[in-house]
């Protein structure tokens, strides 16, 4: 949690500015480690990561304008407090000899979501309606940036693994009901399940995100139960998960490999339920994509906290 009190919209998007300026100077300068240590790759990307963040900055400086709210000049730095993370999570990433695009990209993921937390429990608990609504705005915005680099950062592992194992890529817009929604959930959860119970015995700091699984699970496969079959373009969707699913339980992989396709599955499934929200016509279909979205959410927070993404 960030450790500054937020009272007014000036003191909201001061922070948010500072914050965005120190993540530019932070991947600068990891990009200039990298470069100097001859590790181009991780450079390339955390110089892409700087660009970001500078077109983040400039966007929050204009809606300040905008909005007429004063940016104070006597915040920072952003200190941030968050002891439930293991202490060596980024220490790879930013490491010129250990890093790679990959690690980046965790590390950028990490930073995006802590600030995702912190929008959301000041607009949680903001009194000012402003600053409630200023927040709600940023706390999006960040989840939108976590969503994006977690996508790059799943083809950055599968590229430095090499072991895509042709994922299953379903279109957001072939969800019209409900039981095509929790048709493809179900599958989406058999598959993470598997992934646990292979790893189970040698990853035991996985029991909460199992048992959250689990429940889901339950959840949704009593739901589908009432509401029908799902459509035929969704019905195929499914076999493509299915296939999926059969290939990676012959596999004979590390538990790291393995934790890793499991961060990997989840960012998928995180991707699509968060598309469905946005393309779904029907209130139903809607507001079910927006709950498994959070849940997913919730459990991708459970990996991160619990599984260590470097080697």
């Amino acid at each position: 949690m960030l450790t500054v009190d937020v009272k007014t919209a000036s003191d909201l998007m001061s922070i948010a500015l500072c914050a965005e300026h120190e993540a530019v100077q932070r991947y600068a300068r990891l990009a200039e480690a990298m470069h100097r240590h001859g590790n181009q790759e991780a450079a390339a990307m955390f110089e892409r990561m700087f660009k970001e963040e500078q077109q983040h900055e400039h966007l929050i400086e204009e809606w300040a304008q905008l909005e007429g709210i004063e940016l104070r000049t006597d915040i920072g730095p952003v200190v941030w407090d968050d002891p439930q993370l293991p202490t060596d999570y980024d220490n790879n990433a930013v490491d010129p000899e250990y890093s790679s695009p990959y690690r980046a990209l965790a590390f950028a993921v990490h930073n995006e979501e802590r600030a995702f937390r912190f929008y959301i429990y000041v607009a949680a608990t903001a009194n000012d309606e402003t600053v409630r609504e200023h927040a709600e705005t940023l706390a999006r915005e960040e989840l939108g940036h976590a969503s994006l680099l977690r996508a790059m950062r799943r083809r950055a592992w599968r590229a430095e693994q090499q072991t895509g194992h042709d994922e299953p890529n379903v279109e957001p817009r072939i969800i019209h009901t409900l039981a095509d929604l929790l048709s493809v959930a179900v599958s989406a959860d058999h598959c993470l399940i598997d992934n646990i119970e292979t790893i189970a015995d040698s990853s035991p700091e996985l029991g909460l995100f199992r048992a959250a699984t689990n429940s889901i699970l339950a959840d949704t496969k009593a739901r589908l139960e009432s509401a029908g079959k799902p459509g035929i373009d969704v019905a195929r969707a499914i076999e493509s998960i299915e296939g999926y699913r059969r290939k990676t339980a012959v596999l004979s992989e590390a538990p790291d490999v393995l934790q890793q396709r499991l961060r990997s599955d989840s960012d998928r499934c995180f991707e699509f339920y968060d598309a469905v929200v946005t393309h779904a016509r029907d209130e139903a279909v809607m507001l079910a994509a927006q709950k498994l979205s959070e849940s997913m959410l919730e459990r991708i927070s459970l990996l991160r906290d619990t599984v260590k993404t470097e080697n």
